[in-house]
């Protein structure tokens, strides 16, 4: 209380009690979180907060004894990880995913698995699964804010393994949130060209990827995956300005690629590549060719024969860009 004898909030033993809970979530005391959620509700069930807290702390709490059963390492990681997946979509329906108990189960959540992935990572002694484990890490340590941790993990896997559409998105992402923005456009470019289905756009919070969604919503809102056409407008937005040199072997498999799509373009009508990605991907590989003739072993000829063919292939969006280039940005 204060001199005029109001209640303070430091007095309000239910907003003490939530923060409390909120504490016991995020250490993974799911059993002693429901008790005190329990005494809560019976105050007050309506109190701000509450419903999301018993929902996510119970959510938790009913996985403990499956949880406490499996190996250290590996499979109890991946049952953190399959479960999150589930109470995602959970959160998502039951519109908590903005919530503090929800933000606690993420940093539980994501923490134990990064200490089992680490586990399974220096105990296996076969290796053929060590590039996913690592990219689970990678994933982890993002979702954590660590973005440091994220970066040197996935540069390992990137170096000693293969790179992934996956793999160069959340190094991207952590890059940009690093401020190594040059570096971040240029995974974020790569990981778009290699599989944009590949990539979960809920990872992806870099304000350039967001405002190049933020256009294709505009500019093409039927369009049946987002993913798939951020590439494209990244180019004509000047977004992914940064582009690594084309190898001659990267070069040929990109125009067989390009033959191969433009054989499946020919057999389809326009209704039915609606429900395709050939479209964007066609356009993507073509850009990638474009700015290799022009940037990397310049050809007037195929430059002219690249831009001839995107403007029939989507006159809407490449008429005015090559008619026009005093209207488009500086490149």
């Amino acid at each position: 209380m204060d001199k005029n004898g109001q209640m303070t909030f430091s007095d309000d033993p239910l907003l003490n009690g939530s923060n409390e809970v909120y504490q016991l979530i995020e250490t993974g005391e799911f059993a002693l979180a429901v008790t005190k959620l329990d005494e809560m509700m019976e105050i007050d069930p309506d109190y701000p907060g509450l419903v999301e807290s018993y929902r996510t702390a119970r959510f938790w709490h009913n996985r403990e004894k499956e949880l406490n059963a499996l190996d250290d390492g590996k499979d109890t990681a991946d049952y953190l990880m399959t479960q999150w997946k589930i109470f995602e979509e959970y959160s998502q329906e039951k519109e908590m995913t903005s919530s503090s108990a929800y933000k606690a189960a993420m940093r539980f959540i994501f923490f134990k698995a990064s200490e089992h992935y680490k586990i399974s990572f220096k105990k296996q002694e076969n290796t053929t699964g060590d590039y996913e484990l690592l990219l689970n890490l990678g994933d982890c340590f993002l979702r954590l804010g660590e973005y440091g941790n994220a970066i040197e993990t996935l540069e390992y896997a990137r170096g000693s393994y293969k790179s992934s559409a996956r793999l160069l998105a959340i190094l991207g992402e952590a890059c940009f949130h690093m401020n190594d923005i040059p570096r971040s456009l240029l995974y974020f470019r790569e990981a778009f060209f290699i599989d944009p289905s590949e990539i979960d756009l809920g990872l992806i919070k870099a304000r350039p990827i967001e405002d190049i969604i933020e256009t294709i919503r505009k500019e093409r809102p039927g369009c049946k995956d987002i993913r798939e056409w951020i590439p494209v407008f990244g180019f004509l937005q000047d977004i992914f300005y940064v582009k690594s040199k084309l190898y001659k072997s990267q070069v040929e498999t990109i125009e067989k690629e390009i033959y191969n799509l433009e054989i499946n373009y020919q057999r389809l009508s326009a209704e039915q590549l609606d429900d395709t990605n050939i479209m964007p991907r066609l356009l993507n590989k073509y850009l990638w060719m474009l700015d290799y003739y022009e940037f990397q072993n310049y050809n007037f000829d195929h430059l002219s024969q690249i831009r001839d063919r995107l403007i029939a292939l989507d006159r809407a969006l490449f008429e005015d860009y090559f008619r026009n280039p005093g209207k488009r940005q500086k490149r």
